[in-house]
């Protein structure tokens, strides 16, 4: 067996990071400091997108908020993410509306069945009107109206709105970025992101950690039997899609790893190229928030993580070429449980054959074949064909899941398989 490396320095920093909250960002939030010297509380944010389905849900629990909170509330309408920070703006819009869906009932939020997307045009209209309006009272009760013309793909009716409308969305946006955010549908809150629904109950923990929040009871419930899920295609595997270079994907391993026995049907595991290697962009306050969410989604599943050493480019070649020497689907899945705690919580560099020998070996490969493998050259055909694979079923990015015809994306979406698959079985 391989001796295992020695992390790489910057990994060091990483952890660092990983486990801040982003100070700059809160002293950005608290006015350098002044909010403090005034004994202030901060604010909290809602970035709210018309049109954006995460958005509208959000904003239905404004009215509560106003009632419970015991800081100030401010809503700021946020024109569409720029192309750089949402890639594949058609995909990504489709998959929310279908999400949202999904999962409005689970958390005992509304959102019609028949919705449709809004035109753009029709979005820039609600925006106009809404980027006004302060109080969230009359945020959510204007909001609520515009939303239902927009999901139903009616015209909104042209009222007067603020001159500068447009600066006034701009202005919003940039403060998102000096914050170091790049979507709607989040949560600000000294200085710290909180995204949709999915991160209130962490919102909730900071709340209550301020002493800002009235009551016991949760800011919001979740039941997952109550989720709006469709029948299971019979006679297809759970087809799981994964990067060595997505934090997001590592954590799913672990948590199909654990559930893997239990499965009612196959597993098949479908690894592809990162999308830093396929064209797309990732800015700096994209990359800062993934790696600052997923050290508090692994804090709460007990997992190791913060030590990374990014293995984009050949670190990420090299662990997908080397993935078909697993036999099975349980090789498999150890293989990238143990790539993805050497990457992510371990600082090991897999570009290195030090590096990536100890995953190997580690994994239960054979590094003999590994190696003779990566002397023959790097050969990724097959993650190509599975990530036209993951574009046929709607999907962009990792770590996704496909059934048949459902298909969700992201780690935040296991318990919708488990549910599924519970359902099936029952």
């Amino acid at each position: 067996m391989a001796k295992k490396p020695a992390p790489t320095p910057r990994s060091a920093i990483t952890e660092r990071i990983a486990s801040s909250h982003g100070p700059i960002n809160q002293l950005r939030a608290r006015r350098f400091g002044l909010d403090l010297l005034l004994g202030q509380p901060p604010t909290l944010e809602l970035y709210y997108e018309p049109g954006d389905p995460h958005s509208y849900l959000c904003a239905q629990l404004l009215p509560t908020l106003a009632k419970r909170l015991r800081c100030p509330l401010q809503v700021r309408t946020v024109p569409a993410p720029v192309p750089a920070s949402y890639p594949e703006a058609e995909k990504q819009r489709g998959f929310a509306l279908i999400d949202a869906k999904r999962i409005a009932p689970a958390w005992g939020l509304d959102f019609s069945h028949q919705a449709i997307l809004p035109e753009e045009s029709q979005r820039q209209t609600a925006a106009e009107q809404l980027v006004g309006i302060n109080a969230p009272h009359e945020f959510a009760q204007r909001e609520a109206e515009l939303a239902q013309l927009l999901f139903a793909g009616k015209p909104i009716t042209t009222v007067r709105t603020p001159e500068n409308a447009k600066q006034l969305l701009d202005n919003n946006a940039k403060r998102r970025t000096w914050l170091g955010h790049y979507l709607p549908g989040m949560w600000q809150f000294n200085g710290e992101w909180f995204w949709g629904v999915d991160r209130l109950d962490i919102l909730e923990q900071r709340l209550r950690e301020k002493d800002l929040l009235e009551g016991t009871q949760p800011l919001i419930e979740f039941n997952a039997a109550e989720a709006r899920l469709p029948a299971l295609d019979a006679g297809h595997p759970l087809e799981f899609f994964f990067s060595f270079r997505s934090p997001y994907s590592y954590l799913a391993a672990l948590d199909i790893q654990s559930i893997a026995d239990s499965l009612p049907i196959d597993l098949q595991i479908r690894p592809v190229l990162p999308m830093a290697m396929r064209g797309f962009p990732v800015p700096l306050e994209k990359r800062l928030y993934i790696v600052r969410d997923v050290k508090r989604r692994a804090d709460q599943a007990g997992q190791p993580f913060g030590r990374i050493a990014d293995p984009i480019g050949s670190g990420a070649e090299r662990c997908l070429n080397c993935f078909p020497l697993a036999e099975n689907t349980a090789q498999q899945l150890k293989f990238l449980t143990t790539a993805g705690t050497a990457i992510w919580s371990q600082g090991i560099d897999v570009a290195t054959d030090e590096g990536l020998q100890y995953v190997v070996e580690t994994g239960g490969l054979d590094w003999a074949a590994a190696k003779a493998k990566l002397d023959a050259g790097i050969d990724l055909g097959y993650a190509e064909e599975n990530r036209k694979a993951l574009f046929e079923a709607g999907l962009w990015g990792v770590p996704s899941f496909r059934i048949g015809s459902f298909a969700t994306w992201g780690q935040d979406r296991v318990w919708m398989v488990r549910e599924l698959l519970a359902r099936h079985a029952h």
